[in-house]
């Protein structure tokens, strides 16, 4: 696997293709962070390429091509913050005219899955930035602590923690289910 400094060189020199590798292995972990925000995955989704669009158009910028991740993280989290924001001003904009539609962080909870991604959300994001990168996007350790921007044990630590919150959301919710 190519380092992702390497990737960035290449792109920057006009190598598309190595964008796109980059783009596969971090679309993931970038969707995770975006439907997080959203709880919506079409959103989720729109939001996801706008990062990437901002990424490739920045991209000649980054001063450390080996930060690339942290970097990507970095522009999702801005463009979550951009959303949601927007959200928020078209909502006390339109509030008397139009109402609200978007759906509500349990409404896809019937399901194991929609339980588990609902549960997620709550995290804090420390803990949802671990458990997306490590387990659901399938990354290394060394490459998941990375994204993080943690120290190996740092990274562990942070996982153990994600592990243990996630443990105490799931069993809460499932009290509360009548």
């Amino acid at each position: 696997m190519e380092q992702d400094a390497t990737l960035v060189a290449q792109t920057v020199a006009g190598n598309s293709a190595a964008f796109g590798l980059l783009y596969d292995r971090y679309a993931g972990i970038i969707r995770a962070i975006c439907f997080d925000e959203t709880r919506e995955m079409h959103a989720a989704n729109e939001l996801a390429q706008e990062v990437f669009l901002r990424a490739f158009s920045g991209l000649a910028k980054l001063r450390s091509a080996d930060r690339f991740a942290p970097w990507l993280v970095s522009i999702a989290k801005y463009v979550c913050r951009e959303w949601r924001r927007g959200r928020r001003r078209d909502r006390h904009q339109y509030t008397s005219h139009v109402p609200e539609t978007a759906s509500s962080p349990d409404a896809d909870t019937d399901d194991a899955a929609g339980r588990l991604r609902m549960a997620i959300t709550r995290l804090p994001e420390q803990a949802r930035l671990a458990l997306h990168s490590f387990y659901l996007n399938g990354e290394s350790a060394e490459i998941a602590r990375q994204i993080l921007g943690l120290s190996r044990a740092g990274f562990y630590k942070a996982l153990e923690r994600a592990r243990r919150q996630l443990a105490e959301i799931l069993q809460n919710t499932e009290e509360t289910v009548p």
